[in-house]
């Protein structure tokens, strides 16, 4: 069977209709995995799925790292990770650091900030898994406005 055959069979159009098909598929999925791409801001950065987070980027005192994301989607985004806390006694750098396991909770305003022209979930809420407090504090909750 030659080319000219072969192109004037119906199996020609079904795969010529096949290739289309998911090539337009393929781009209309691509354009709207990126049109509901949604990143957050960790000290300045915009950032998609950090692993760490600091309170204050200046000092870096009070962190949450080792996050292992669960779900991150423009409605919100919810992980695991480590809380962290330098005591800065005597001062911060001989300081001893207190750890905890948390829940890590990101979300965002209606409709989301747009940083650097992206959308960005830019609030943090940090909690216990068993509702103790967090390392030198009376609560077992914490919330940041990450920017």
């Amino acid at each position: 069977m030659n080319f000219s055959q072969v192109r004037s069979s119906k199996g020609w159009i079904v795969i010529l209709a096949t290739v289309v098909g998911l090539a337009l598929g393929g781009f209309s999925f691509i354009s709207s995995a990126r049109a509901n791409h949604v990143y957050t801001v960790t000290c300045g950065i915009v950032a998609y799925k950090p692993a760490v987070f600091f309170k204050s980027c200046s000092e870096g005192g009070v962190a949450v790292g080792e996050i292992e994301w669960e779900y991150w989607k423009k409605e919100g985004a919810h992980g695991k990770g480590i809380y962290a806390i330098n005591d800065c006694t005597p001062d911060c750098a001989t300081g001893v650091l207190s750890k905890t396991p948390v829940i890590v909770d990101l979300t965002g305003g209606s409709p989301l900030d747009v940083v650097q022209d992206k959308p960005v979930l830019n609030q943090i809420v940090i909690k216990t898994p068993d509702e103790k407090f967090l390392p030198l504090s009376s609560s077992s909750t914490e919330t940041w406005l990450l920017e």
